[in-house]
């Protein structure tokens, strides 16, 4: 599988995790005390407390509870909101409440250390996240509708992220030479690069690419045609859209790339001998990676040493819970 394929279908699948998660928490972890309500006896004639007025046909009893709601049919049977609520708690309602606890337990922990995320921290990480996309509006558009995300989603999952990896680098020493050392050792990941955000069809004949090319020659839409024609399942459904990749990348077909890197914006080409096909490829844009230097470059390499040597997110997590006695109530 690609590169491309691999880092997308991984952030998918932890960002659906936490939209299914937070559904969970939005509508009610724990079904509530309302419920009773269904098991009261009428009220007795005389006995000083008004009886509940009949409701109407096709109107919700003003006493209904809401977990008896209900939200969805089939056939004769119902669904009601109880299910739906006793479904989800099932299935995730501990990683809900683990999740919730995790937050207060970094939350707590900053505070002791006097530990915070600047603006400018949050926003140069984000920029590493909207690499690949046209623009940060395109970005969040882009979580809201695959993923499901809104923006104040993404970026609290961003600020807990930063907050625990400063808990954990903090007690690991990274001294100026080992940073120095990886720095002079691997300088091809610090180098300027050329990235290529890049469009492609994929066909399986050659015949069958040069028809596509006919077809865009004569104005037909890229990305409609992407759509319609490719058999590259996983990009298809975005226009055939593969982001940003490295002109050098060693996942991708080197003819390719090469004949994208001689490409103007909106110029295409091809077919081109890929693996599993025949790929027709279109240029959207071309940028060049800054370097870093200085203070910046030795923080991030600092860091990046510092979690390599870390214990997992998940033992780090744990020992905060630990540390704050966190436990479960019911």
């Amino acid at each position: 599988m690609r590169k491309y394929e691999v880092l997308k279908a991984v952030v998918i699948l932890q960002a659906v995790c936490m939209v299914v998660l937070s559904v969970v928490v939005v509508i009610r972890v724990w079904p509530g005390h309302d419920r009773q309500l269904d098991n009261q006896q009428p009220t007795n004639v005389g006995s000083g407390e008004e009886t509940a007025e009949p409701s109407k046909p096709g109107q919700t009893p003003t006493n209904q509870s809401d977990g008896s709601r209900v939200i969805a049919k089939v056939g004769k049977e119902n669904i009601t909101l109880a299910d739906l609520e006793g479904e989800l708690h099932s299935q995730y309602g501990a990683a809900v409440l683990r999740m919730l606890m995790v937050h207060k337990a970094i939350d707590l922990e900053a505070a002791a250390s006097e530990l915070s995320i600047l603006a400018e921290e949050q926003s140069r990480e984000l920029d590493k996240m909207i690499e690949g996309y046209d623009s940060e509006e395109r970005f969040f558009e882009v979580m809201q509708e695959q993923l499901g995300m809104s923006r104040e989603q993404v970026l609290e999952d961003l600020h807990y992220r930063l907050l625990l990896e400063k808990i954990v680098v903090r007690s690991i020493h990274v001294s100026d030479e080992e940073v120095e050392r990886y720095i002079t050792d691997h300088p091809e990941e610090f180098d300027e690069k050329m990235q290529l955000h890049l469009q492609w069809i994929i066909t399986e004949t050659m015949k069958e690419a040069n028809s596509v090319m006919g077809l865009l020659s004569d104005g037909e839409d890229f990305a409609e045609m992407a759509h319609s024609y490719s058999i590259d399942s996983f990009t298809a459904d975005t226009g055939g859209d593969l982001g940003l990749i490295d002109k050098d990348d060693p996942f991708y077909n080197r003819e390719m790339m090469e004949t994208a890197s001689r490409l103007r914006v909106a110029e295409i080409a091809g077919p081109i001998k890929v693996d599993g096909g025949y790929a027709v490829i279109r240029l959207i844009e071309r940028q060049m990676t800054t370097n870093m230097s200085g203070g910046r470059l030795q923080d991030t390499v600092r860091k990046q040493l510092a979690l390599e040597r870390a214990d997992s997110l998940t033992k780090i997590e744990d020992k905060l819970l630990e540390k704050y006695d966190a436990v479960k109530t019911e």
